[in-house]
């Protein structure tokens, strides 16, 4: 049998849609099978306790309670659970999650996804131009990447979003042809990606859409703007439902991430391909050395070429800042990505790129074969490019039971059923507390979670009269997102809760305070039955506007009975004007349905300081050193206290009228010999930004540093720098060091031994 006939038959196999699915379907249970096979088992990695106790908290409301999960009492003193931007609860694999358990789910959601990937990727390159034969082998290029073997290991369910990427370019391309399903394509995968976590994969995959516009662009395509700009408002509307709730709690507590990667070409190809040599070990990114020469393949195609420059500008970000200019400290500049740390996740499109390269290869190289003109290396292009895919296949299969095999493995934490009470908590051990009827106070989140600093663990009532003698007080009923109470008072006083203040919660008695950061409500004399929900105006009115947005966006597919026929243009313009309702609805409950504004704080130190301040204390050391961003260090203090044995830092900053808003504060602890400690952070004593300090004012930066007693001995040196921490990641040059020593635009403010 010729290798023309083989390709042929191969062909006439892919070209079969059930077999094309078994394939799919067979590779991916293939991959997952490691972890598959230990489904009920508990991944103990810090990270995972976390995330894994969103989930189950998610379960246990709608199952124990009937309710959906709108408030987390679990963790942080209590959160609202849809604002939470790590959370995936609120997509379809939490189906899975209901009807499995949570550890049992998880595997199955590996499986569910990468299946997702498989299909989304063949799907891209025929949208591309591929041909079913190099569509179906190169896909699990892209469908078995590194990145969805490892994610798991570590409990980054969330990640494993990035398998609708390809989806969503599939249905940007089909909304800009004019497209209806295009519309909907979007907006589906946008609005999974959304309540799956995408604190990653969202802003990554708008910038995969913008690419995906412009290449269409520069190739001349016609691009259908109503169509496009339907299929995007769809897809906030659809997404309204997470995005309302997680843009309230970033206002509340900016999500702080800082740092960035700086990668080099050997760190990029250590992440793509394995450590050399051989590469052969697991690695985040793996495409394998065979996958990447079937994609080189495809630049023999003219038309191809522009996937050359995609996937250098995919890299070029992935490097963060390794290489200079910085193309990823540019995009950071911007309001959405200013919350992106880790550049290589970017390697996820190289990968993509990678496999609809493939796709072109494994298609021209058949298509050779098949002319009966004599066509130079047809045959060995066709042999290298199937080569390549039968190896790489078995290798990224395989990259998946190396990561599993780094687990950890435990049983399931065990459910008790008790009265609810908070916990003092344990960050490492996350999810053991919420089963077993308790809420965790140690809070190991990415954004600013507004804890009440009168939080109580293990308190024999969480509920208690703020004037013990006013009267009764009598708990009728708990679940997370409704607390019920009797209360006889012979005068008005504070029925206080031992869980975070929100104003998303409604009392059917009284009005809903803070009391200083905990729950209470305001009560009358009298004898009351005190009902409080959970109930916020982000969280229902983006359901609201999800829901409208959903049933305007299946009715427009519906062909128009009895109807004049209209021409694409105007069908498109119909579904521009259906997309814009949802969010005017929106806009409209937002100005009518008015919450109460949340409580403004007082910033105040670790140890109750007052951080906002005429001048700087007169026991500080005067520095007045200047940075070149309008911002002056006025004075510093450096002590050891031997009460505790800590070091307490104070940084005693003001600043002009054009402050960069970026900026962050990084410091440098450089003992003996030994390695250097580092105390980077973005707020003023974890409290407030630099822009926030009243311009005349000084704005006290407080840090207490624990010493561990390796380095205690030591001859400690402090320095001292601004650098852009939510933009480019770049240090602020020292204009003024005024007599203070400084280098590498860093001032040392002080040393000290610590005995």
């Amino acid at each position: 049998m010729t290798l023309a006939t083989w390709s042929r038959k191969l062909e006439r196999l892919t070209h079969d849609p059930w077999k094309r699915a078994l394939f799919f379907l067979v590779l991916a249970a293939a991959a997952a099978w490691p972890y598959l096979s230990t489904a009920g088992a508990f991944n103990e990695f810090r990270d995972a306790q976390v995330l894994w106790l969103y989930e189950d908290a998610a379960r246990r409301s709608v199952l124990e309670f009937g309710q959906l999960p709108l408030w987390n009492p679990d963790f942080c003193g209590g959160m609202p659970a849809l604002g939470t931007p790590q959370a995936r609860f609120a997509s379809p694999p939490f189906l899975l999650t209901l009807l499995l358990g949570t550890t049992r789910a998880e595997p199955v959601t590996l499986f569910v996804m990468l299946a997702l990937a498989l299909f989304g990727a063949h799907r891209l390159a025929r949208d591309h131009g591929a041909r079913q034969f190099g569509a179906t082998l190169a896909a699990p290029l892209f469908g078995l990447m590194g990145l969805f073997a490892c994610a798991p290991f570590l409990g980054w369910v969330g990640f494993l979003g990035f398998a609708l990427v390809p989806w969503v370019l599939v249905g940007v391309r089909q909304a800009a042809r004019g497209e209806p399903r295009g519309a909907v394509l979007v907006a589906l995968s946008t609005a999974f990606i959304v309540g799956f976590g995408g604190t990653y994969v969202a802003p990554i995959s708008l910038v995969a859409c913008a690419l995906e516009l412009l290449v269409l662009v520069l190739r001349r395509r016609r691009v259908d703007v109503p169509s496009l700009a339907a299929a995007v408002l769809f897809a906030v509307g659809l997404s309204a439902f997470r995005l309302w709730p997680v843009w309230e709690e970033l206002q509340r507590g900016p999500r702080v991430i800082s740092g960035q990667s700086a990668l080099g070409v050997q760190a990029l190809g250590g992440l793509l391909f394995g450590t050399w040599p051989p590469f052969t070990a697991e690695t985040w990114y793996l495409v394998t050395i065979p996958g990447a020469v079937v994609a080189a393949l495809a630049l023999l195609r003219r038309r191809a070429r522009w996937l050359a420059v995609a996937l250098l500008l995919w890299l070029w970000l992935a490097a963060g800042t390794g290489v200079a200019p910085s193309l990823f400290g540019l995009l950071r500049e911007l309001p959405v990505f200013s919350l992106l740390r880790n550049s290589e996740r970017f390697l996820v499109l190289a990968v993509l790129t990678m496999t609809v390269g493939a796709a072109f290869a494994l298609t021209d190289a058949a298509a050779r074969l098949r002319l009966r003109r004599p066509v130079a290396l047809r045959k060995p292009l066709w042999l290298l490019s199937s080569a390549g895919i039968v190896l790489a296949v078995p290798w990224l299969v395989n990259d998946f039971g190396l990561a599993a095999s780094k687990r950890t493995l435990t049983a399931p934490p065990r459910e008790e059923v008790r009265p609810f009470h908070q916990a003092r908590g344990n960050r490492w051990a996350a999810a053991s507390f919420g089963p077993a009827s308790r809420g965790s106070l140690a809070c190991w989140e990415a954004y600013g979670v507004p804890q009440s600093p009168k939080l109580r663990a293990e308190l024999q009532q969480e509920s208690w009269l703020l004037a013990p003698d006013a009267g009764v007080l009598e708990e009728r009923g708990w679940s997370p997102q409704r607390l019920q109470f009797h209360v006889e008072l012979s005068r008005p006083t504070r029925l206080v809760i031992n869980q975070n203040h929100h104003r998303g919660w409604k009392s059917s008695v009284g009005e809903v305070v803070s009391e200083d950061g905990l729950l209470a409500v305001e009560l009358p004399a009298g004898t009351h039955d005190v009902s409080l929900r959970f109930l916020p105006v982000s969280a229902v009115g983006g359901l609201l506007v999800s829901a409208l947005a959903l049933a305007l966006l299946l009715a427009s597919l519906r062909p128009r009975v009895g109807a004049a026929p209209r021409s694409p243009r105007a069908e498109s313009r119909g579904r521009l004007a259906s997309a814009v309702l949802p969010l005017a609805v929106g806009l409209i409950i937002a100005s009518l349905w008015r919450e109460a504004p949340f409580p403004s704080s007082t910033p105040v130190g670790p140890e109750g300081e007052t951080l906002i301040v005429e001048a700087a204390p007169p026991n500080a050391r005067p520095l007045n050193v200047r940075f070149g961003a309008d911002v002056k260090l006025e004075a510093v203090m450096l002590e050891h206290r031997a009460e505790d044995g800590r070091v307490r830092l104070e940084l005693d900053w003001s600043r002009g009228s054009s402050v960069n808003p970026h900026l962050g504060i990084f410091v440098h602890i450089e003992p003996g010999t030994l390695k250097r400690i580092t105390a980077d952070h973005l707020q003023l004593s974890d409290a407030l930004y630099l822009e926030q300090v009243p311009l005349g004012r000084v704005g006290r930066d407080i840090m207490l540093i624990d010493v561990p007693g390796s380095k205690r001995g030591q001859t400690w040196n402090v320095w001292i720098g601004l650098w852009e921490m939510r933009g480019s990641g770049e240090r602020i040059a020292v204009t003024e060091p005024n007599g203070v020593t400084s280098a590498e635009n860093r001032v040392l403010v002080g040393s000290l031994v610590v005995p």
